[in-house]
């Protein structure tokens, strides 16, 4: 294994693409392969053309969390209370065209609220403004806010899965709660460079479905709150396309710069 980390993820996918297409080479992808058409001027690469999708592996929601001190418990009851006090809800992200600052714009475009971002530089300093109050709100992967979900200090009010996370299984998910476009939980999958012999796709596909049912694998997998999720090649192709146009929608409705260079 080979870890080419930097750009947002677009070293190691640039190197991904660029590759014999052979089938010895494959790529880890991540949500970052989805959000970086909206944020970058220029990619050395089309995030779709030049990929062979092979499949989905892994995947966990996002989650909405409010500071508890505010009387919202529902998302219904964010878009009242947000409608009430205008331009008065602050709302934390990791930076500036992250995928929470993105899933925050989603949720403004189908709901109608407004709230003003605040980028902070990480996971510690977002939490330490939302549970003082400076920023109530945030998107954020499930496994960060959990404790403070459970001591009370923060309340969930979606998950952005398909299906409810067994770690919160009464909170609903985007779906439910009226907003569809938020279906986008975080993810990895297998990837190679565009031009794989569709033998072999078939073939490293089949692979990781019958590794994803092994109990030890699966195991390890839901022990880091994530569950296992292949898929086929083409219906990975097909969400990665999905989730590229409603991205990208969102950053350009929200005029969220791109980085050039």
């Amino acid at each position: 294994m080979v870890n080419r980390p930097g750009a947002g993820t677009t070293i190691g996918l640039n190197a991904t693409a660029t590759a014999a297409p052979d089938g010895y080479t494959i790529g880890m992808n991540s949500i970052s392969h989805i959000v970086q058409p909206a944020v970058r001027a220029k990619l050395p690469y089309d995030s779709v053309a030049d990929f062979t999708f092979i499949s989905k592996v892994l995947e966990a929601p996002f989650v909405l969390t409010v500071n508890a001190a505010l009387p919202i418990n529902s998302i219904a009851e964010l878009v009242t209370y947000a409608k009430a006090n205008p331009q008065k809800l602050n709302y934390a992200s990791f930076g500036v065209g992250s995928a929470g600052h993105i899933f925050f714009e989603i949720l403004s475009q189908q709901t109608g609220i407004r709230a003003t971002h605040v980028p902070y530089k990480g996971t510690g300093e977002a939490t330490v403004a939302q549970l003082n109050g400076d920023s109530p709100l945030m998107f954020d992967m499930i496994t960060s806010p959990l404790q403070q979900i459970r001591s009370g200090k923060l309340r969930p009010l979606l998950v952005t899965t398909a299906t409810r996370s067994n770690e919160l299984p009464n909170v609903p998910t985007s779906r439910e709660s009226g907003i569809s476009e938020l279906e986008m939980p975080t993810w990895f999958g297998m990837i190679g460079p565009k031009g794989i012999p569709p033998t072999i796709v078939a073939e490293l596909n089949a692979a990781v479905v019958e590794a994803l049912k092994a109990p030890d694998i699966v195991a390890l997998i839901e022990k880091q709150g994530m569950t296992p999720a292949p898929s086929t090649p083409a219906e990975f192709k097909k969400f990665v396309e999905d989730s590229i146009a409603i991205i990208q929608r969102a950053a350009t409705s929200a005029a969220i710069p791109k980085v050039d260079d």
